[in-house]
């Protein structure tokens, strides 16, 4: 009956006068509970590079993650949630017909449960991740040479990640949220091409800090407009290669360690796309070709997720 209630209120709204329209915006508005925000905030954005940026990666027109997220719950207070993503990351070479080769194609569901109370501003939640990751290639991994065969090579894994996503902010600014991640990742031997076996890491130590800086809001209150994308978001993020992959040392850093730092910009005449700025060092995560380190430096756009 409340629900038959609310649309019919809604109905009626047009008839009303400007400021009865507004008033009644502001009472039917529904804000995102504490819990879903931070899941929202634990989604890859979509980006798009311009170029390959500098560093040793093949020239590129352009690199894009192309990653939409849908996120499942049964109720705005719930503790559980879950989101789902076909997320596809793609390379368009600098070359002649501008190929967009072996796409990345890793579809995704996602697992939540919040840990902590429910009104909690401050959400701590476990997750489970499953992951399909290939580049839809069904030839030979090698070619005749002994090469890694980057053009039509099978590349196919499966993996679960479990870990851990909190909210603790503990920098000395009013106007940010902060968030913590931990998780371990670790591959089955599901449908995953045998050429991997020694050459992959499949068991993998994810950690990352998340900072989201947000403008204040101009009423009297001073409130954060946390319904609002932030303004700024710096996120640096480690990978600790655990698993077996080419003999290298449990303690090699120079194979086993990826870092990534992610810097983000919002102008005032832009809603919902950012300035991105990206520097990665590590094990190439474009599919086939993981065989090669890579360190780069790249600019581009970013959509966030987190709204």
């Amino acid at each position: 009956m409340k629900k038959l209630e609310t649309y019919l209120l809604v109905g009626f709204v047009p008839c009303l006068g400007l400021e009865n329209l507004k008033a009644q915006t502001e009472v039917l508005q529904v804000t995102e509970n504490s819990f879903f925000r931070t899941i929202r905030a634990n989604q890859t954005d979509s980006y798009i590079t311009f170029s390959q940026g500098i560093g040793n990666m093949e020239p590129l027109i352009f690199e894009a993650l192309i990653a939409p997220y849908f996120l499942l719950r049964t109720s705005r207070d719930a503790k559980w949630g879950a989101t789902i993503s076909p997320a596809i990351l793609m390379r368009m070479y600098a070359e002649e017909s501008l190929p967009v080769r072996t796409p990345s194609y890793m579809s995704e569901i996602c697992f939540y449960h919040k840990s902590n109370k429910t009104g909690d501003e401050k959400v701590k939640y476990l997750f489970l991740n499953l992951t399909h990751h290939s580049n839809g290639q069904d030839g030979d991994f090698f070619n005749q040479d002994g090469s890694f065969n980057t053009i039509s090579g099978n590349f196919s894994i499966n993996y679960l990640e479990l870990g851990l996503f909190l909210n603790q902010n503990v920098l000395p600014f009013s106007n940010t949220n902060e968030y913590f991640k931990s998780s371990l990742e670790y591959h089955i031997d599901l449908e995953r091409a045998e050429e991997l076996e020694g050459r992959y890491s499949f068991i993998r130590w994810h950690n990352s800090f998340q900072v989201f800086r947000f403008l204040e809001s101009n009423n009297a209150s001073k409130k954060l407009e946390f319904d609002k994308n932030p303004a700024v978001q710096n996120r640096p993020e480690t990978t600790w290669l655990i698993g077996n992959m080419n003999d290298a040392s449990f303690f090699n850093f120079k194979e086993r360690f990826n870092f990534t730092l992610t810097m983000a910009y919002r102008p005032k005449f832009l809603s919902d796309v950012s300035l991105y700025a990206n520097f990665y060092s590590g094990e190439d995560y474009y599919n086939i070709n993981f065989y090669q380190r890579i360190a780069v430096f790249r600019i581009g756009l970013q959509a966030y997720s987190f709204k």
